[in-house]
């Protein structure tokens, strides 16, 4: 058996059963991303067996929706009452996988659904030092693993203490076809953020500071292409999760409201907004454009750039040829910008 990731081995200890040899840890620096940060600096400070939700869990138990069988019905696991004390493990597990959650989260607020962790838990547990990979037939040439076999049972656990918990939105989906699994999607919930001391106006301020974060930084464009590119990739996938179920999908619009502060009304208000603005935008432009083609071209380019680098140019063209304004600056100021494209 070989353990993949980023992990520290620890060695047992006399009395240890020797089964759990590797402390989970993530070790990779946290992605520059505000909403990363502000979650990865309140994990450092957390204790789990304080978090009201896994209190809760822990001292009511609870129940989770494994998979719709044809009938209709649900098969559920149901997690029995524990004490309210958490064991060292389960911590350590909890605040890796989290951590690698926090990594590997999407905090675009213009996605479809808010929050998403783009990684299946087989790539969570690698990523923390807890996906065993065992060899093929090493329970025998005619064993059940002949093909070999990868364990990661504590981010399973793990993950299905958060979805009883009422903090992540597990999907799972079973292939009829194929007999197998799909990889779970998973998305952070409102309870999420509010089990780290965070308020929903907490939340709402760091979307806002997200978007001006793209803005500032010039990843509005690359966040729109890479949507774009991720829906493709999920419509050609058979190996992932989809999102077909109608109350599914309400469920995550819902909490994108909640998260936003936005609501159904607010929303039609906004969008008959949007319309009537790109009414207007399509009026004028369907007017005579007296300007010159290096005019167009310049005014689209400068939209596309972030501004600092349009105040860059424009300075270097001041101080080499004392320009400000005039067709002769606009030909200067639409060559170094392209440079940029």
């Amino acid at each position: 058996m070989s353990i993949t990731g980023s992990f520290s081995p620890a060695e047992p200890f006399i009395g240890q059963s020797g089964v759990r040899r590797y402390i989970p840890k993530f070790e990779l620096p946290m992605v520059g991303h505000p909403i990363a940060r502000r979650l990865d600096a309140l994990l450092s400070a957390h204790v789990w067996s304080k978090n009201r939700f896994i209190r809760k869990l822990r001292k009511e138990g609870g129940e989770i929706n494994r998979r719709k069988l044809s009938d209709g019905t649900w098969k559920t696991k149901t997690l029995p009452p524990r004490r309210l004390s958490i064991r060292t493990e389960r911590e350590q597990t909890f605040d890796a996988l989290t951590r690698a959650m926090i990594y590997r989260a999407d905090y675009d607020p213009e996605a479809p659904y808010l929050f998403e962790v783009k990684a299946s838990a087989e790539e969570l547990a690698g990523m923390i030092g807890q996906l065993h990979e065992y060899a093929p037939a090493y329970d025998g040439e005619s064993g059940q693993y002949r093909h070999g076999r990868k364990a990661c049972d504590p981010v399973h656990a793990a993950i299905d203490d958060f979805e009883a918990a009422d903090m992540l939105v597990v999907v799972r989906e079973f292939d009829n076809e194929t007999k197998t699994h799909k990889a779970k999607r998973l998305f952070f919930k409102p309870n999420f953020f509010k089990g780290f001391g965070l308020t929903m106006d907490d939340t709402r301020e760091m979307l806002a500071a997200a978007r001006k974060w793209q803005e500032k930084h010039g990843h509005l464009k690359t966040a729109k292409q890479k949507r774009r590119a991720e829906l493709v990739r999920l419509a050609e996938s058979d190996r992932v999760a989809t999102l077909d179920r109608h109350s599914l999908r309400n469920m995550l619009a819902r909490f994108k409201r909640e998260f936003t502060g936005a609501n159904k009304h607010t929303k039609r208000e906004m969008d008959a907004h949007h319309r009537l603005k790109q009414a207007e935008k399509n009026a004028r432009s369907d007017k005579q454009d007296d300007r010159s083609p290096t005019e167009i071209k310049l005014r689209q380019l400068m939209q596309q750039l972030p501004p600092i680098s349009v105040h860059i140019a424009k300075n270097q063209i001041k101080q080499e040829h004392g320009l400000t304004c005039g067709p002769e600056f606009d030909k200067l100021l639409l060559a170094m910008l392209e440079t940029h494209t």
